[in-house]
């Protein structure tokens, strides 16, 4: 899946949480501040946006910029926790750019929420990638099932004597104490 991310009209603002003097499309908008307009704050499903990899950028009805998702970063905002995308812009040649780029919005809808995710077919060469444990199958997340234990268990072995509670109290101290559950 992709995400959509709908502009809305352009507006000055102040305070905003990535420091930005304005919001939304206005015409002749280049690729560039339509991505940084319309990588954030917004409500995002973490869940979802941590395995995709590509945005559509849409203002007034047409993607005025497609990126690749390289991350996702939190904001305190005067309406709570938001999320932000951080993107690198795709260019001519990469087929999510060429199929889309000034077209219609193809996950358009008549819903008033500018978040959307879906399916498009010039994702599906991109899915796939190799396991990150190193056991050179492919997946469409980061490990195949499983593997995820076998990366960590590797690396106790290799770091650690295979002593988990070494690992454990190596943790403890590099980390700072985490907050206490709500």
């Amino acid at each position: 899946m992709a995400i959509r991310i709908r502009l809305g009209d352009y507006e000055r603002v102040t305070g905003d949480a990535l420091g930005r003097d304005a919001i939304g499309y206005f015409p002749r908008m280049t690729e560039a501040e339509a991505l940084e307009a319309g990588r954030g704050v917004w409500r995002l499903d973490m869940k979802i946006v941590s395995r995709e990899r590509f945005v559509l950028v849409v203002g007034q009805g047409l993607v005025r910029a497609v990126g690749e998702i390289t991350g996702v970063t939190e904001h305190e905002t005067d309406r709570g926790l938001k999320k932000a995308l951080e993107v690198d812009p795709l260019t001519p040649g990469h087929p999510m750019y060429d199929r889309y780029i000034n077209q219609a919005d193809p996950l358009a809808n008549d819903s008033r929420n500018s978040i959307r995710y879906g399916d498009l077919p010039e994702e599906t060469p991109f899915r796939t990638r190799d396991c990150a444990c190193g056991c050179g199958e492919t997946t469409t997340h980061d490990f195949v099932p499983g593997h995820e234990l076998r990366a960590i268990q590797a690396r106790v072995r290799e770091h650690f004597d295979g002593s988990a509670l070494a690992f454990i109290n190596w943790l403890d101290a590099e980390l700072p104490p985490a907050a206490p559950a709500a």
